[in-house]
């Protein structure tokens, strides 16, 4: 081997690292940041997070409470039956119920008012086991329409020997009913636009057009009385004294309403 060869062989080759130097215009990098700003707020739309004119409201409410007499007289007599022999109970049952119905309709009540609803009438029977009878009982719903009808009702009822009520639960029929919801109405919705209008006076606004409107009615009467007659007699009153006394009954109706603000 030569010495040009060795030298060759034996020869160090080294590398050199050259500097690199990069420029960026500050404009640039400026305008970048700001494209990239924009970009995040147009995706994050912050401005719709924010209520637009359209979108404010105020809700308010109103309420008007109503007394009127009722017009709907409702009886709830009910007669028991007790017999060792379960023909001879069911016998009996029928012939009390034929008699009151009669008596009901005598009194003016009409057909179409009343109800009855007879327990233990197909072997749906309570059976006592020590006494050994049958107990079947009998309950008549009776609806008047006048106060004078319900008092002729009670009349004849307190002759007739009831285990339940004699004295009729006096409640607002339909129609009366719809009449006082009307009157109550107009005077929530009043109630209810006063108090938007004093709002937006206090609180430096205008009231826009209605957005919506919630409503509800409540009647409330007596709860459904339980004089029989035994505590007819034993309190002194005869069976044809007792006076058919309803008193007046309430009506509530509550309006909420919701308006919007310009």
């Amino acid at each position: 081997m030569d010495s040009t060869e060795e030298n060759s062989t034996n020869e160090v080759k080294t590398s050199s690292t050259k500097a690199v130097t990069l420029r960026v215009n500050p404009w640039w990098l400026s305008a970048a940041l700001a494209v990239g700003l924009l970009a995040v707020v147009v995706l994050w739309r912050p401005w719709d997070s924010q209520p637009s004119a359209g979108d404010r409201t105020v809700s308010v409410s109103g309420s008007a409470t109503l007394k009127a007499e009722p017009d709907e007289y409702v009886f709830y007599p009910s007669y028991e039956f007790k017999n060792a022999d379960k023909a001879t109970g069911l016998k009996e049952l029928t012939a009390k119920s034929d008699e009151v119905v009669a008596g009901l309709k005598k009194a003016g009540v009409a057909d179409k008012d009343i109800k009855t609803n007879a327990s233990g009438y197909r072997d749906y029977y309570y059976f006592d086991q020590e006494a050994k009878t049958h107990t079947y009982s009998l309950q008549i719903t009776a609806t008047t329409h006048t106060r004078e009808t319900a008092q002729k009702a009670q009349d004849y009822l307190l002759t007739t020997d009831p285990s339940g009520a004699v004295t009729p639960q006096s409640t607002f029929s339909t129609a009366k009913q719809k009449q006082l919801e009307t009157q109550g109405r107009d005077q929530a919705t009043k109630e209810a636009r006063a108090k938007a209008d004093q709002q937006a006076k206090n609180l430096g606004f205008k009231l826009g057009k209605v957005k919506s409107v919630e409503d509800s009615s409540n009647a409330y009467g007596g709860p459904i009385p339980m004089l029989t007659m035994d505590s007819a007699k034993s309190s002194g009153v005869s069976e044809s004294s007792l006076p058919v006394q309803p008193g007046q009954n309430d009506l509530t109706y509550t309006v909420q309403v919701t308006y919007y603000i310009r």
